[in-house]
């Protein structure tokens, strides 16, 4: 199994993968034409199966800013869960090695599983932690006011890292 950049003749499969979890109410619903859009910002774990690929998941990596940046669509297709190699942990050291190599100072997701993004060194805490993201997505969200999403957030690359530090409760901290 290995990690690459998605083509766009992968969209129709990573759309699957995405579809299948938006169906349960897990992941957000991305149509084909959105994904293929923007396949430029995600990234697959594949496998050579009979001299073919075979994708077992994906990942996508949201740019806010030059110094920001939303893991979304975080995904394993059904097929390939339990894995004897975590396609999940190939995809999530593939998507903080792209973010390094890009010198992203800080990556977020927002989440329903905040321990499986403390294993890779994100802080959960509220949503409140990325504005950003409530006012590029939330704010507009037909859940906003019942939403039991967690964010979490890391630090990528420190020597960029400017932002104010926060407190669980998305208050900034003083620094003395």
């Amino acid at each position: 199994m290995r990690a690459r950049a998605a083509r766009t003749a992968d969209a129709a499969a990573v759309h699957r993968v995405i579809a299948h979890y938006a169906g349960e109410g897990v992941l957000l619903p991305r149509t084909e034409a959105e994904i293929r859009k923007h396949i430029g910002r995600f990234l697959v774990a594949v496998e050579k199966r009979n001299g073919e690929e075979k994708l077992l998941g994906c990942v996508g990596l949201e740019p806010y800013g030059a110094d920001l940046a939303e893991i979304r669509s975080l995904a394993v297709a059904p097929e390939a869960r339990g894995h004897s190699h975590s396609v999940g942990d190939c995809l999530m050291k593939a998507a903080i090695d792209t973010a390094r190599r890009r010198k992203i100072a800080r990556m977020f997701a927002v989440t329903h599983r905040p321990d499986f993004f403390s294993r890779y060194g994100f802080t959960p805490g509220p949503r409140q932690m990325v504005p950003e993201k409530i006012e590029r997505d939330c704010a507009t969200c037909p859940k906003e006011h019942r939403c039991t999403l967690v964010a979490t957030v890391a630090v990528i690359c420190p020597e960029r890292d400017v932002l104010p530090a926060v407190n669980g409760a998305g208050k900034a901290l003083s620094v003395l």
